[in-house]
């Protein structure tokens, strides 16, 4: 009987652990309403809108690759908004979203420069096990953020000048 009440107990002490680890690092993201571009246009010139994107992206990321020649910038995985699992929310069904971006530069004319953004999307769960995943929303809320960021990084370079 002693043996059943604690095999009971062990379970739905798993049980209880499992359900309450069914989280991500990404709950915080609202559905998103209205479409995001994946591309803009900014009135600068590349130097600007290049050094704009670096600094935005290099807050939180690391770089793979960034060749201004080719005008392309990629970033290493990254913790999506730096938020973190727990271990033990990671090791039952707990999924950490790490992403990373692929920003392409083409500049139309001297004051046109268009920026391409593609987020890569990729699922860590019991620590181990990753692969890649889309999420429209997470998606389409990174490409703002980071619009967001060069936008106030070009306006701090604008004033500044």
């Amino acid at each position: 009987m002693k043996q059943t009440v604690n095999l009971f107990y062990f379970f739905t002490f798993m049980l209880i652990a499992g359900l309450y680890s069914c989280g991500s690092n990404i709950s915080h993201i609202p559905h998103a309403e209205d479409p995001v571009a994946t591309q803009k246009e900014y009135k600068a010139p590349l130097d600007k809108v290049w050094n704009a994107a670096r600094l935005a992206l290099s807050e939180s990321y690391t770089f793979k690759v960034m060749d201004k020649s080719s005008g392309i910038m990629v970033t290493e995985f990254s913790t999506v908004d730096s938020k973190e699992l727990s271990l033990i929310q990671i090791s039952f069904f707990g999924k950490t979203y790490k992403n990373s971006y692929t920003v392409n530069f083409v500049q139309n004319a001297p004051n046109s420069t268009v920026v391409s953004v593609g987020v890569k999307l990729e699922a860590v769960q019991y620590a181990l096990l990753s692969r890649s995943e889309s999420n429209k929303d997470v998606e389409a809320y990174l490409r703002k953020a980071l619009f967001d960021k060069i936008d106030a990084n070009l306006g701090k370079a604008v004033t500044s000048s």
